[in-house]
């Protein structure tokens, strides 16, 4: 993203954390940023902690206006707090001007995987399958990708429905994600020896 498009979509995050900040029922939510900014895309994507939200809501959308003519499109994603959480989320109250919580690019991974079957639409699915993909093609190129046990866990809640909206097997993004271990394999028990016939 060029810079001077950058500069613009920064001061839009910091206002709607600015003004979240005083509205009483964000007071204890938790927010990170998930897309536009991270992924490199002139909008501003929030995940947002907000109670006894639905797991496939659709996200909700702002406007900005930049002040020169242009709208920027802020997207609030809201989560209930059992949901994978990236530990780039913190609390609004925490953040102060300057320092916006991004998302890290391994763990936007991850979320994209487990959250992919939980989007309210077909289009929605399989624009999280591509960027799941694009992202694990990014990181595959800076080295081998190390998921922790509760990345892990996230990323096996969400494979199969990433299989299927993806170009892309679940054995592969298992290998990719190396994940290998948990890869099916004919069970052993399975096998069964024929009976000799009694002399």
């Amino acid at each position: 993203m060029a810079d001077r498009a950058f500069a613009e979509l920064e001061p839009a995050a910091n206002v709607v954390i600015r003004n979240l900040k005083y509205l009483p029922e964000f007071a204890d939510a938790k927010i990170a940023i998930i897309g536009g900014l991270t992924i490199m895309k002139y909008d501003v994507d929030f995940l947002i902690t907000v109670q006894g939200a639905p797991a496939s809501q659709q996200a909700e959308f702002l406007v900005y206006n930049s002040g020169n003519g242009k709208v920027i499109q802020i997207d609030m994603c809201p989560i209930d707090l059992p949901l994978y959480l990236p530990s780039a989320a913190v609390p609004i109250s925490s953040i102060s001007t300057g320092n916006l919580p991004y998302i890290s690019e391994l763990d936007l991974l991850v979320f994209k995987i487990y959250s992919c079957g939980m989007r309210p639409t077909t289009a929605k699915k399989n624009c999280d399958a591509s960027d799941a993909e694009r992202i694990l093609r990014d990181l595959s190129l800076k080295g081998p990708i190390v998921l922790s046990p509760v990345q892990k866990t996230a990323v096996s809640k969400g494979l199969d429905d990433l299989a299927t909206y993806s170009r892309k097997h679940k054995t592969w993004w298992l290998a990719k994600l190396g994940m290998n271990s948990q890869a099916r394999s004919p069970r052993k028990d399975m096998i069964r020896s024929t009976p000799k016939k009694a002399i």
